[in-house]
């Protein structure tokens, strides 16, 4: 499943939107590197469509145990896949 860039109401998410919410789970030292955050469940579609639009790479999401509301989300980061095989 690929991430939209639009919202639940089939609305473009801003820039401004992905760009924030991509600061979020980015590493502070190095936004190319490997995704590895800790998100609230309701801020997944824009995440993903975040990580997506930045690192041209697909998020995964699981449930974080003992933590109700909240996801981990990972992604190979920025440039870890083929250029012949990004979007």
């Amino acid at each position: 499943m690929t991430a939209s860039t639009e919202s639940a109401g089939n609305e473009p998410y801003s820039q401004a939107r992905l760009a924030s919410a991509f600061d979020r789970v980015r590493d502070s030292r190095d936004w190319k590197a490997p995704i590895q955050a800790e998100i609230w469940a309701e801020d997944r579609p824009l995440v993903a469509a975040a990580v997506v639009c930045f690192t041209a790479s697909e998020p995964s999401f699981s449930v974080v145990q003992g933590k109700p509301g909240r996801l981990e989300v990972s992604a190979p980061g920025y440039g870890s896949r083929p250029p012949e095989s990004r979007p």
